[in-house]
């Protein structure tokens, strides 16, 4: 990807985090993904009055929130005009055997890293009514332009971008790419801000940054993991979309011709 198109690609919208537009990969028989039609982000709880006006003027119909009541409440999206769909309620795995490994002692820059990867790398069930929900919606007759988002934009939001440029033919070496462009486009310090302040209203003690540092970024084995989930549960990532998601060859083509051009 070129520089020009990676900047087209990144929209720095007033408040935004880690706003983006899915157009402009290659992707089934040679076309490309269309600009202005799919966008993924982090939360926009702290877009100006500006950066909302910005987005509307996106013609962005609809907004999918994949967060959390509790964190939907902690940060709530001020954006009126598009509908806000936020019953997803999803989540990656737990946090849960990280605070057991703090407190216990036994954390490590590896052992933290290891817990995000293998989050990855078990939740190709655990996601599927999120998903099938999300494509779905990308089928319909009235779908307009479509943002799609959780907190950071990188976790959640990731495997679903990986799985909407597969379902349009889009190579895996271009997914892991745009993936890989939160590393860019997101500030990890905040989120490593937010973390610490949970640790310590939890009563933690003491911590080493770089033990949170594998929550606040991105890898390529995170979604590579996540690919072995999902081979791990249909064979292949084709069977995954049609058997779990509902996106078989008929659903591809509605895909390709609303999405694609070229």
């Amino acid at each position: 990807m070129d520089q020009q198109t990676t900047q087209q690609r990144h929209l720095a919208l007033d408040g935004a985090i880690n706003l983006r537009d899915l157009g402009g990969y290659v992707g089934r028989d040679g076309r490309t993904v269309q600009w202005g039609k799919i966008y993924r982000s982090g939360h926009m709880a702290k877009m100006s009055a500006a950066g909302q006006q910005q987005l509307l003027a996106l013609g962005i119909t609809e907004i999918h929130d994949f967060r959390r009541p509790e964190e939907r409440q902690r940060a709530p999206t001020p954006v009126v005009g598009p509908r806000i769909v936020d019953g997803y309620d999803m989540s990656i795995g737990s946090v849960s055997k990280f605070w057991d490994y703090l407190f216990a002692g036994g954390m490590s820059d590896q052992r933290a890293f290891d817990l995000v990867l293998n989050s990855y790398r078990s939740c190709a069930a655990e996601v599927v009514p999120g998903y099938r929900q999300l494509f779905s919606h990308l089928l319909r007759d009235d779908c307009g332009a479509t943002l799609f988002h959780c907190a950071a934009g990188k976790d959640r939001t990731g495997m679903a971008a990986a799985l909407i440029l597969t379902a349009l033919g889009v190579d895996r070496e271009a997914i892991i790419e745009d993936y890989m462009l939160t590393a860019k486009y997101f500030d990890s310090a905040v989120l490593m801000g937010l973390i610490e302040e949970h640790l310590l209203n939890a009563g933690a003690k003491e911590w080493q940054r770089s033990w949170l540092e594998p929550y606040c970024g991105v890898y390529p084995e995170y979604l590579l993991g996540f690919f072995e989930s999902v081979d791990e549960l249909s064979g292949n990532i084709d069977d995954y979309l049609e058997q779990q998601l509902g996106i078989g060859a008929a659903e591809r083509e509605v895909l390709a011709a609303r999405y694609l051009q070229g």
